[in-house]
């Protein structure tokens, strides 16, 4: 199988989940053996010229291509994929939609989140930005052969937005990569020591929901902020319990060893499609509290709904924080375990394998 991989690529290990996804299963698929390439833009407009853009080509690593748009076009007259998989989006890969007719290619895109919900509700984008980020969905959306999403919820909002057939919408799961970090003492201490994962700028993030909560309860609390970019917005109205700490960016490991000093991880976003992050919190055993608008819950059994408040419902979160606090050693000690469990059907060897099937599937 040729598979043409397209997104953004960067070739560090801290980087945003939707590059992490688009490495990930760039390199699943090499070491399969596959006839496979990934080609990144040059798409920041302060760091490349118009040159560059249009007909810019620098080898990144093996098999990895950053191309101005020309070069794109040759290298996919050349190379002749069979599968074009646009993990993250830009107008530039447009081209290819009419070489398609040509060439007979397969285009598959990725949505990591739906813009036509996300920024009107969640964001301050407006006038060109806003239109342009739409145009991109839309274009994506009525044009690739196939749509990949990460929930149910996600699919019906892009069956509702784009009226496209069901079909041609598909859920897939992300994965992870499994680190022998595991959390091993669960007595509760004072300060209660919560950590939180996100961007704190980020309105769907709803740090600030998180820390409204935290107010309520009449306990001291440490809260730990991580994330991919070390927060610059500065925190006001912190409430007297709490302690805030921000932490620069973590690798996997860091992060997980960092994770599990905390006795609770909770993920309050009211709009999340998946979560990485959760699911590597997950395997460490921590307990966590979640949403129930992230769309990893959709896969939770029954025993792992105790976990899940409903969202923006401050009430519900205290609950469920108090449930984590009354439970004895043994209780969580053999909850953490079912955590541990659900998570390794995650892994990225299984999760490469089930787009290895799906891949096939869709070239029949």
């Amino acid at each position: 199988m040729k598979i043409l991989y397209l997104g953004e690529y960067d070739p560090g290990e801290i980087v945003l989940a939707p590059i992490k996804v688009g490495k990930e299963l760039f390199m699943s698929f090499k070491n399969y053996g596959y006839n496979v390439f990934y080609l990144p833009y040059f798409q920041d407009g302060n760091i490349y010229s118009r040159n560059q853009k249009l007909f810019g080509f620098e080898k990144i690593t093996d098999r990895v291509y950053r191309t101005g748009i020309l070069p794109l076009l040759s290298f996919v007259i050349k190379f002749k994929p069979q599968l074009i998989h646009i993990n993250t989006p830009g107008l530039y890969y447009f081209p290819l939609f009419f070489l398609r007719f040509l060439f007979h290619y397969k285009i598959i895109s990725t949505l990591h989140s739906i813009n036509r919900y996300v920024i009107p509700r969640h964001t301050s984008i407006k006038g060109f930005q806003k239109f342009r980020f739409l145009l991109i969905e839309y274009l994506l959306v009525k044009f690739s052969d196939y749509v990949f999403v990460y929930s149910n919820r996600d699919k019906r909002y892009i069956s509702m937005y784009y009226k496209i057939r069901p079909a041609k919408i598909i859920i897939v799961n992300n994965g992870f990569n499994e680190v022998n970090v595991h959390k091993k003492d669960f007595s509760f201490r004072s300060p209660l020591r919560i950590a939180f994962v996100g961007q704190i700028d980020r309105k769907e993030k709803a740090f600030y929901l998180l820390l409204d909560t935290l107010s309520i309860l009449k306990l001291q609390v440490k809260l730990s902020v991580y994330g991919y970019d070390r927060p610059v917005e500065a925190v006001t109205n912190i409430p007297t319990n709490v302690e805030l700490q921000m932490h620069d960016p973590l690798g996997e490991v860091e992060f997980r060893q960092a994770l599990i000093v905390n006795d609770i991880f909770i993920l309050p976003s009211k709009y999340e499609s998946f979560s990485i992050s959760l699911l590597e919190a997950m395997n460490t055993g921590i307990l966590f509290l979640v949403s129930t608008r992230v769309g990893l819950t959709e896969r939770f059994d029954q025993n792992l709904k105790c976990l899940v408040f409903r969202n923006g419902k401050t009430d519900d979160l205290i609950d469920r924080i108090k449930f984590c606090l009354e439970m004895d050693n043994i209780q969580k000690f053999s909850l953490s375990s079912e955590i541990i469990n659900f998570s390794k059907n995650f892994y990225w060897d299984k999760i490469s394998s089930d787009y290895k099937l799906l891949y096939n599937n869709l070239l029949i």
